[in-house]
């Protein structure tokens, strides 16, 4: 038998998923400050993004299983603990081979608390409906990541120290939350022996094959989108007649994730595949605003371009999740350990083929080949999920 839920144990849990977030986006506003103090390139900024990225695919390749063996208490203190020294690195880091690997190291934290703080979370909930314990952790998660950015800009242009001062406020606090974990009542029940999952899962069915690479090719273009502004808003905004600072930056950043969940809250009823479209559409639509924003130097576009992607990360990112949860339900969960790391490689290699293309041939080119990579992406999807639409029709 397990301890009974407080809201005590339940809100420490909620502020580990909440700080693990905020630290890994903490960073953003920062990148165009390394640039200018370290006189570093815009490929070498990428390298330091994509580092996080990394780290997460490595928590999620190789430590997904240290929360059944050792428990998620155990777990979310070792991610909390790494979380704090990775921070730590980072404010004193003085190169950018030291920034990639506290980055690294903050992508491992982050695997490690988004997995045991999600067990932690249904298993403490605290109230009735047992079912929303799911979207109030994707809530905080979207939260923590849109507050990591703001948080970033505002410390980095009120401080005397833009490049350490954030990492060691935010550390603080993990400090603070971490020395309440202890306060969590679990006693840990260790699985039976089983058979070690593949890293490799995709669905037996055709039906779910038709659906579920769509759905990770709609996870790759959202996370490509909003992963480009992430670790290059900061170059973008240096082209148009906008004040320089850190916390605009930020606030660029961090109203994306705002708009994508106020989206998810006011369309949760639209149908899945027409989310998806529309969502999908607007995200294309974003990239080209984005990439008109560079060349007329206009403020119009960098804004319609941040509403696009905002609206279309929520319309088409939510109902992707949903419909690989439903597969997931009905054939084995590790299918969407697979479709998270599908959708992570839209956080990398895109991020990373773009930096250097801006260091070669400069920010248009640049965007012009992640715009046309975009559309084609998007255009494939479409053709699918309309190919689905008309099977269902027909056998109607």
């Amino acid at each position: 038998m397990q301890p009974s839920a407080t809201y005590l144990e339940y809100i420490i849990l909620c502020l580990c998923l909440c700080l693990g977030a905020l630290s890994t986006a903490l960073a953003s506003p920062l990148y165009s400050i390394y640039a200018e103090t370290w006189h570093i390139s815009t490929t070498e900024i990428g390298y330091a993004f994509i580092a996080y990225m990394f780290g997460v695919v490595f928590s999620l390749l190789f430590l997904n299983s240290l929360s059944a063996k050792y428990g998620y208490k155990k777990t979310v203190m070792a991610g909390l603990a790494i979380s704090i020294a990775a921070l730590a690195y980072s404010a004193l880091a003085d190169s950018i081979v030291h920034l990639c690997a506290a980055r690294f190291l903050i992508g491992i934290s982050s695997g490690l608390l988004s997995t045991a703080t999600l067990i932690g979370l249904a298993q403490k909930y605290p109230f009735k409906r047992k079912e929303n314990a799911g979207k109030i952790a994707s809530m905080l998660t979207v939260f923590g990541f849109g507050l990591g950015p703001l948080i970033g800009g505002l410390l980095a242009d009120h401080t005397h120290s833009p490049l350490s001062t954030p990492y060691w406020m935010i550390a603080a606090a993990s400090i603070a939350v971490l020395c309440t974990c202890p306060l969590i009542k679990y006693r840990h029940q260790p699985p039976a022996a089983e058979k070690k999952a593949s890293i490799w899962n995709i669905p037996a069915m055709p039906l779910h094959q038709k659906i579920f690479f769509p759905c990770a090719m709609t996870a790759i273009c959202c996370f490509s989108m909003f992963s480009l502004y992430a670790a290059l808003a900061g170059t973008f905004m240096k082209e148009l007649p906008l004040p320089q600072s850190a916390t605009l930056t930020g606030i660029s950043i961090s109203i994306i994730l705002f708009i994508s969940t106020l989206t998810q809250f006011m369309f949760k009823g639209l149908k899945e595949s027409t989310s998806m479209m529309i969502g999908l559409v607007l995200t294309a639509f974003g990239c080209i605003s984005l990439m008109m924003a560079q060349y007329t130097h206009l403020n119009f576009w960098l804004i319609s371009s941040i509403l696009s992607v905002g609206i279309g990360h929520g319309l088409s990112l939510s109902p992707s999740y949903y419909l690989v949860g439903l597969i997931s339900q009905k054939e084995k969960p590790a299918i969407f350990s697979t479709f998270l790391l599908l959708g992570y490689q839209g956080t990398i290699w895109p991020v990373l083929l773009s930096s250097m293309l801006i260091d070669h041939f400069g920010i248009m080119v640049s965007l012009a080949v992640f715009s046309l990579l975009i559309i084609f992406a998007v255009i494939w999807v479409l053709t699918h999920l309309q190919s689905i639409q008309q099977r269902k029709t027909q056998s109607a």
